[in-house]
């Protein structure tokens, strides 16, 4: 399983300060109490290495796909854009496999020195000369998930382990963002709890405000204990809940459903400062046609998950990139109110379909139908205001973010032609 880091006290920025980055005025919208760093007032945006990239480290066959400062350097030219700049993508996230095998003789991480000649300090100085953050990857366990060098001295992550050496050593890189993973640990709550709380600590202590996401939640569930997702909030800013995941529509089809499956757990923690991470978006990859992958967009922004690409942005498709630059999509995900639920599951086989709402800070209602239907023609799906909790007779504006298309002004009820497997994306504004 995968995540990414972030933790800075608010004790260490001024009041002036978070004013100015406008976290004063949050007031935390309902969601539980939680890490207050000022970050991820909502969801965070960027780019992680992990689904397209994997542990390719032979840079000899595979020049191209390696995970290396080459390829880090690439995607910063081209997420520093414009175009992917101003949709908001800001992290781009090294995955695991960049540090060397071993530590230095002073016990502290080192990049790769063959894939990293030039050093993990300079590569996030040419990150964010792009106008960018910089993330890396480390572990809960005495090794990463792919047997590199982690946090913890023993399974049982007793101790003070690496934290201090680790988080004083990413503070020193400029690091923004850091992935916390779990494997190689035991897998309790009272190891895991302890040891992200304590890592976060350390995280704060290194005064370098750090973007925490953790995987902490998804292992102690998998290993069959009840995960405490108010607990994780509090430490984290976005947590890996569910499995990883793969570059396939049933991979993303099982995550959506695992989301509306715990929907009421997940909404009562999601808010400014702490989301629920459905993993990367993989539009643009191998596995998902078109109308699959404005479902993703789509879906993952009703969710208010974060928004970290998982492809290859040197070679996306035209369409698949104008589905992650869609600015009306985007602006739906980077509400923050907490995060949408499915409140239509129609599994008749002849119009199999959901249709998802998300209530925005503004009053609009952000709605997405879904044809779930493998029978070849597109649907047209029928929703109600009762479905969508509109009042009844209540006039609304409708828009289709995806088409960025005024459809006119509609009451009681709505109608929308779909594409099988896709997904129309609507807002409802008052008028």
């Amino acid at each position: 399983s995968k995540a990414t880091v972030s933790v800075l006290n608010c004790f260490h920025r001024s009041f002036v300060d978070m004013m100015r980055r406008g976290v004063a005025a949050l007031a935390c919208l309902g969601a539980a109490a939680g890490l207050d760093n000022g970050l991820a007032q909502t969801p965070p945006m960027g780019f992680m290495l992990w689904e397209r990239f994997r542990c390719t480290t032979n840079c000899t066959t595979d020049p191209d796909l390696c995970v290396s400062e080459k390829l880090v350097k690439q995607i910063a030219d081209i997420l520093g854009s414009p175009e992917y700049r101003e949709a908001g993508y800001e992290y781009l996230n090294i995955d695991d496999c960049w540090s060397a095998k071993q530590r230095d003789a002073n016990g502290a991480l080192t990049g790769d020195p063959e894939r990293f000649p030039s050093g993990m300090k300079a590569l996030a100085d040419y990150v964010h000369s792009k106008g960018l953050r910089f993330g890396l990857y480390n572990d809960i366990g005495t090794q990463t998930c792919s047997g590199y060098p982690a946090a913890c001295t023993d399974v049982n992550c007793t101790g003070p382990g690496n934290y201090k050496t680790d988080a004083t050593t990413f503070a020193s890189w400029g690091t923004d963002s850091l992935k916390m993973d779990g494997c190689n640990s035991v897998h309790t709550p009272a190891v895991l709890d302890a040891a992200y709380t304590n890592y976060g600590r350390a995280l704060n202590a290194s005064g370098q405000p750090v973007l925490y996401a953790c995987s902490w939640p998804y292992y102690v569930a998998s290993s069959g204990y009840a995960r405490n997702l108010t607990k994780v909030r509090e430490s984290c800013n976005y947590w890996r809940w569910f499995d990883d995941i793969q570059d396939s529509w049933d991979s993303v089809v099982s995550i959506i459903d695992a989301a509306a499956g715990s929907q009421d757990e997940l909404i009562a923690v999601s808010g400014p400062g702490g989301w629920n991470d459905l993993d990367s978006i993989i539009v643009g990859n191998f596995g998902l046609s078109y109308e699959q992958a404005k479902t993703q967009f789509a879906l993952w922004s009703i969710m208010a998950s974060p928004l970290l690409l998982g492809n290859d942005p040197r070679n996306l498709d035209p369409a698949m990139k104008k589905i992650v630059l869609s600015k009306e999509v985007i602006a739906v995900n980077q509400d923050q109110s907490k995060q949408g639920r499915r409140v239509v599951r129609n599994t008749d086989p002849y119009v199999n379909h959901d249709v998802w709402v998300r209530e925005l800070t503004n009053g609009d209602v952000a709605v997405g139908v879904w044809n779930r239907c493998i029978f070849g023609t597109p649907l047209h799906i029928t929703f109600t205001w009762a479905d969508i909790g509109l009042p009844a007779g209540e006039k609304r504006a409708a828009r289709d973010l995806y088409a960025e298309a005024d459809l006119g002004t509609f009451a009681d009820t709505m109608t929308v032609t779909v594409n099988v497997d896709g997904t129309v994306m609507l807002r409802l504004s008052k008028l």
